[in-house]
Parts: structure tokens; sequence; C-alpha cells
């Protein structure tokens, strides 16, 4: 895995920003996070269920960016 997709690839807990084209997909905390997919839980209780591979290739392509929020304390 290259260092790009180590440091966009939404890990479980994380609060994130997924963007593709510079749109908007989902936003929310990281409730499940595997190779397979990705699951997103926004603040309205909706779940977003991101594709694995095609998250990956967005990531490679640059055509998907992952925003991670920074932790409070």
């Amino acid at each position: 895995m290259s260092l790009t997709r180590r440091l966009m690839w939404p890990k479980t807990g994380e609060e994130v920003q997924i963007f593709q084209n510079g749109s908007l997909v989902a936003e929310g905390h990281v409730t499940y996070s595997g190779e397979d997919e990705v699951r997103i839980l926004s603040s309205q209780a909706e779940t977003t269920v991101l594709d694995g591979q095609k998250l990956l290739t967005g990531i490679d392509n640059r055509s998907i960016l992952v925003k991670k929020k920074a932790r409070r304390a």
C-alpha cells in the first residue's frame, strides 16, 4: 500500500469528509473500515457504505479526497 493510500484511508473511529471530483460524498464517523467496504455514520444517523476497491482506485487516481477532522481533547 502506498504512502498516499495509508494516509488517506479512513480508519475506524475517525471523523472524515470524503469528496469525489470536488463533491461531498460522505461525512461523519467511520464505523467500519475494511478492504471490502467502508461504512460512515452521518450526524443524521444515516449510514453510507463505500466500496473498498472503488475507494482505493479513487485515492490512487486522485479523484477521491479523504479529509480527516482533527480530534478534540
